[in-house]
């Protein structure tokens, strides 16, 4: 029998081993949504480093910044990022920049070289900035500036709490608001002027200006909008409306875009582009970010609406439909047929496949060959937007080369579903490198390789574990690291930059034989406008000081730490019963005086409340008298006091109480008042 039952066991395993596995499972395991900021403002150039291609690309408003991406600014470029968490960054001139880790709670990003200025606006996150010198961190509420020359860094704190971490002996320093600032080298950290650059915080201030304007413009987006993006609302507010829409069963909130053409539709205003193995919609359009990367698009009556993402999803009840809140690429499906290709918005509820999980309702692709799609179950293929694949890499919208006449009949007899992108949908789609452009425009300069070196020590450091931080132990980091000593001024040089633009047929010549002109990165110096300037002399000693004051805490919290070893010894295994006793004497003591204080202030003396009570009836009889009996001066119809300003009259303005009377406090000491 048991010989049987084994058998049986054996032959149930065998059986569930033979079925076929499919590598894209129907129900994957959803891990944790990818935030990803976005290019908000570029000026000039704004380069984005491929590393599948190992080149550089130029890049555009709206693109996608996140996961490991490294930027670089054109000579005269300025670019400024938003993310998703309530952070910004901004850049200047010859700067390179990296996302090392995005999260609800934590920022962490790299400046190798340049000018840069961080806002921290969230309530409980953490901005944590890398450079090779140390890092800075910036606490909720507030900003700070980063110069990163080649031998040395200067930050400058412009508000909240700002901290500098060594990269030497991981000492730190905090930065003041209004005080000087930090430059320190590969050695050692010295008190700055703090002083910003003019024309660059010129600049900052009129984006600061421009913002305050786009936040007062709210409406109804910021109801329905998560906090996350509340950013944007000023993009919908002023390019459509929201609407009560009746769609599967009942009344949801959409928003429409109202300065479109007749027959608009999405994903057809922009271009496509490949962005960490999935296809990105890069919008040209003002409301086209927030609406193509978060939420859902739907079709009712004769328009399409934007369904806005839910933090919290239930299934599809209320105003709103259950589209979680995570950023994709780009939700559509693929189809194809010959050398044309094709695309469709997803309904809500429908699969996204990709080869990244981005957030909910994505399933990963490993195999192609194995997902089986049936392309007459989606939605709105007959909405496709079907162009000739010669189209598909160069074009910003797509309208002007969409062919028509395309219907469901069309496509479900002509067409082919693909979950992704690849060579079978368009022809040699892996070898063309065109599927990496953001726009057309022809990059003539590009940074020398020996950039390339701090992107991927950037890119080895997030593999190994930074993306695992959370704004938790960042602050765990920093009150570890030791109070920094600062060094005498002068003693480290002010940032210099070198101009890594080469010409594009350059940038692998050895550095010996490339001539990279250096400058200092503040051309003018001056106070930044938004914080109270302070004298040099102060503001060096306040940055001093500050230090000298965290190391005479540290000192005295070890000195505690090791009385309270000596103190604990008592209780350990050998304690002696003479010590015991006295252990337990001494509690005994300390509860009763405890006890005794708390009588004391409960219970107040028979002689303190005489006194009070005299105070009280006293004060009662001289406010009796004021009241029956005037002044003088009330009866000559004048003060001098107030008129002349004297004693009287200011003791009357400041509201000083009568001599006679003692105040709450002494009332309350003596019991209250009595009757």
């Amino acid at each position: 029998m048991r010989k049987a039952a084994t058998l049986l066991l054996f032959a149930f395993i065998l059986y569930f081993m033979a079925l076929p596995v499919d590598s894209c499972r129907s129900e994957p395991k959803e891990g944790e949504s990818v935030l990803v900021g976005r290019v908000s403002f570029v000026e000039g150039q704004l380069l984005r480093y491929v590393p599948e291609e190992k080149d550089w690309v130029a890049t555009v408003k709206d693109a996608p910044f996140g996961l490991d991406d490294a930027m670089y600014s054109g000579d005269d470029g300025r670019a400024e990022f938003v993310m998703p968490n309530s952070t910004w960054a901004r850049i200047g001139g010859d700067t390179q920049i990296q996302m090392i880790t995005l999260k609800g709670d934590l920022t962490e990003m790299d400046i190798a070289a340049g000018i840069s200025r961080f806002y921290n606006r969230s309530s409980k996150g953490i901005v944590k900035v890398t450079t090779p010198f140390g890092y800075v961190t910036g606490q909720p509420g507030s900003s700070f500036d980063l110069y990163v020359g080649d031998e040395s860094v200067e930050v400058i704190a412009l508000k909240g709490g700002v901290d500098f971490i060594h990269e030497s002996d991981n000492s730190k320093y905090p930065v003041v608001p209004g005080s000087s600032s930090l430059v320190a080298d590969s050695r050692q950290a010295v008190a700055g002027e703090g002083n910003v650059d003019a024309d660059w915080d010129d600049w900052n201030l009129d984006r600061d200006n421009l913002w305050s304007k786009r936040v007062q413009v709210k409406g109804e987006s910021v109801r329905y909008l998560p906090e996350g993006l509340h950013d944007e609302a000023y993009t919908l507010e002023e390019n459509g409306r929201w609407e009560r829409v009746y769609y599967e069963g009942g009344y949801r909130t959409f928003w429409r875009p109202s300065n479109v053409g007749p027959g608009w539709a999405p994903f057809t205003v922009g271009r496509w582009t490949e962005w960490y193995g999935d296809n990105c919609w890069i919008p040209d359009e003002p409301f086209g970010y927030v609406t193509h990367h978060y939420g859902n698009w739907v079709y009712a009556g004769s328009y399409w609406y934007w369904a806005p993402p839910v933090v919290h999803v239930s299934v599809g009840v209320g105003p709103f439909l259950g589209v979680g809140f995570g950023w994709y690429p780009g939700r559509v499906g693929w189809l194809y047929s010959g050398v044309n290709v094709g695309w469709f918005p997803l309904g809500w509820s429908e699969p996204y496949y990709c080869h990244r999980y981005w957030g909910p309702r994505g399933f990963v692709v490993g195999n192609v060959a194995a997902v089986n799609i049936n392309i007459n179950r989606f939605a709105y293929i007959n909405h496709a937007v079907v162009i000739n694949q010669n189209h598909f890499f160069n074009v910003n919208n797509y309208n002007s080369v969409r062919i028509t006449n395309i219907n469901r009949t069309t496509i479900i007899n002509n067409y082919h579903a693909s979950p992704v992108v690849n060579n079978n949908v368009i022809n040699n789609y892996n070898g063309n490198r065109q599927r990496y452009d953001f726009t057309n425009a022809a990059v003539t300069n590009k940074p020398h390789d020996s950039v390339l070196g701090r992107i991927q020590h950037n890119q080895q450091v997030a593999a190994l574990g930074a993306r695992g931080l959370n704004a938790g132990a960042v602050r765990q980091n920093v009150s570890r690291a030791r109070w920094g000593t600062l060094g005498k001024g002068g003693a480290v040089q002010p940032p210099r930059i070198s101009n890594k633009l080469v010409p594009a047929n350059q940038t692998g010549k050895p550095r010996s034989e490339v001539n990279f002109g250096q400058r200092e990165l503040k051309q003018k110096g001056k106070q930044p406008q938004h914080v109270q300037p302070q004298s040099g002399q102060r503001g060096k000693s306040n940055l001093r000081q500050g230090a000298q004051q965290g190391q005479k805490g540290q000192a005295m919290g070890a000195q505690r730490k090791s009385r309270s070893e000596r103190v604990s010894r008592p209780g350990e295994m050998g304690q002696s019963r003479a010590q015991s006793r006295q252990m337990q004497q001494g509690q005994r003591g300390t509860r009763q005086g405890s006890q005794m204080r708390q009588d004391r202030v409960r219970k107040p003396s028979r002689e303190q409340m005489q006194r009070g009570q005299r105070g009280t009836r006293q004060g009662t009889q001289m406010r009796q008298d004021r009241m029956r009996q005037p002044s003088k001066d009330r009866m000559q119809g004048g003060n001098p006091g107030r008129r002349q300003g004297g004693p009287q009259g200011q003791q009357q303005r400041m509201g000083r109480q009568p001599q006679g009377h003692q105040g709450p406090a002494r009332g309350a000491e003596g019991g209250g008042r009595q009757k």
